[in-house]
């Protein structure tokens, strides 16, 4: 006969972060979401990691994913995703426009003609005898 298997309470604790960054201390805006002027621009961020707010919110709204399914796709614990989720719910309007800002540039980059061309390096190799 199988025996039932219990499973230990999992023990919550704050991310192990640096205090700062080049003398910079990090601003906390919300239970478990800290900016920094060198972290992604100074974007809002999970605490102790690079992962954006505005990531979260991206894959909750386009890609229809909850939670648990965000936590288990960017390897998190189920409370820092919703710490996201809630800050997101709270300043909805200020991450849509940093979001709607990072397409406009990603598109201006996109358009722009940067570097040289392939056939322009090409032509200018000598050729092989």
């Amino acid at each position: 006969m199988a025996e039932k298997r219990v499973e230990k309470e999992i023990e919550r604790r704050k991310p192990d972060i640096r205090e700062e960054i080049d003398g910079v201390k990090f601003h906390a805006l919300a239970p478990g979401i800290t900016t920094h002027p060198l972290v992604r621009s100074g974007r809002p961020c999970i605490e102790g990691t690079s992962i954006m707010v505005m990531t979260i919110a991206g894959l909750q709204e386009f890609h229809n994913m909850d939670a648990r399914q965000i936590a288990d796709h960017l390897w998190l614990e189920l409370f820092m995703v919703e710490n996201a989720l809630n800050f997101y719910a709270a300043h909805k309007q200020y991450i849509d426009v940093c979001n709607k800002l990072s397409s406009i540039n990603g598109e201006q980059f996109a358009e722009a003609k940067y570097g040289t061309r392939r056939d322009s390096i090409l032509s200018r190799r000598k050729p092989v005898s």
